[in-house]
């Protein structure tokens, strides 16, 4: 499989972390937040339906199989009505900021980026390779924690301990791959609830809008060398009849009252990696305003929900 990720995105974004990334600190608390609610609704004994022995909880109390199961089931519902929810509010922000699996693939490019610096940057690209391993693992222990009670590696047999540790080993290799391989390629084309999520949410009242009168623009390019899922961000919301089809993605966009398809609208993650890159430009460009911000385009048309 092909690397997603093209040497241009990731000296852009070299270049953004040396000049000072604008929503660094935002996303590990946003990440941090996600990653502690798995871990939390389990461990505390609210919901958990444990496959090695029985000992299913509901809310603190031994239940049976099958109210174990609807419990784990409707905590599963909830978790995504939540950030159902915030999509339909303010777009796929979660699929940017506080999907743990789209972060996976920001720690691989961390990574990535300090090995390139060679020598000097070995001590920093080995706790870079810790910090993600670290991630990846609790985040792999957190999604077992919802099926098995940890009291396995302490009670457990030889055979149990062997087979829980042998799936998080699994889960734990299929996020490096995630990390160094596919990257936001599993975001654009297999993730399934970033794909639901392009059908069936409605129009947004915030995106990465661009302010084109008057436009400071310089066409640099950098915003859409670093735009992870492949999008121009100038383009963004606007109506896909306007561009041309050989410039609008295969994926279904969102729909205006004329019944027209805007570009990018239900493909784009909201990271804001287009706004830091912009803005890094222009750091240079004192009295200019950078023309790429979050919000809504005064130019685009109120937008009906999709069905």
């Amino acid at each position: 499989m092909l690397r997603v990720h093209d040497d241009d995105r990731m000296r852009i974004l070299t270049a953004v972390a040396t000049r000072g990334a604008r929503y660094q600190i935002a996303r590990v608390v946003v990440i941090t937040l996600s990653l502690a609610i798995l871990v939390i609704i389990p461990t505390l004994g609210l919901v958990r339906l444990d496959l090695w022995d029985g000992r299913h909880v509901l809310f603190g109390d031994r239940v049976p199989f099958l109210i174990g199961l609807r419990g784990v089931v409707i905590g599963i519902a909830a978790l995504w009505g939540v950030t159902f929810a915030t999509n339909v509010v303010v777009g796929r922000f979660f699929c940017g900021w506080g999907c743990p699996v789209g972060y996976v693939s920001r720690l691989g490019e961390d990574v990535t980026r300090t090995r390139r610096r060679g020598f000097r940057g070995r001590a920093k690209w080995l706790a870079q390779h810790a910090a993600g391993a670290g991630f990846v693992g609790t985040f792999v222990a957190a999604i077992m924690l919802w099926w098995v009670d940890p009291h396995v590696l302490i009670e457990g047999t030889l055979q149990a301990k062997a087979i829980v540790v042998g799936i998080w080993l699994l889960a734990c290799i299929g996020g490096f791959f995630h990390a160094f391989v596919w990257r936001f390629l599993f975001c654009k084309t297999a993730c399934p609830i970033g794909l639901y999520y392009r059908f069936v949410t409605s129009s947004t009242p915030i995106g990465i809008t661009f302010n084109e009168t008057p436009s400071p623009c310089i066409e640099c390019g950098a915003c859409e060398k670093i735009c992870p899922v492949d999008l121009d961000p100038k383009k963004l919301g606007r109506p896909a009849d306007e561009l041309g089809t050989a410039n609008v993605p295969a994926m279904r966009g969102d729909v205006v009252e004329a019944g027209e398809d805007l570009y990018g609208d239900a493909e784009c993650i909201r990271c804001g990696d287009c706004i830091e890159a912009c803005h890094m430009i222009f750091k240079g460009r004192p009295g200019e305003t950078p023309p790429l911000r979050f919000g809504r385009p005064a130019n685009v048309p109120t937008k009906t929900a999709s069905s």
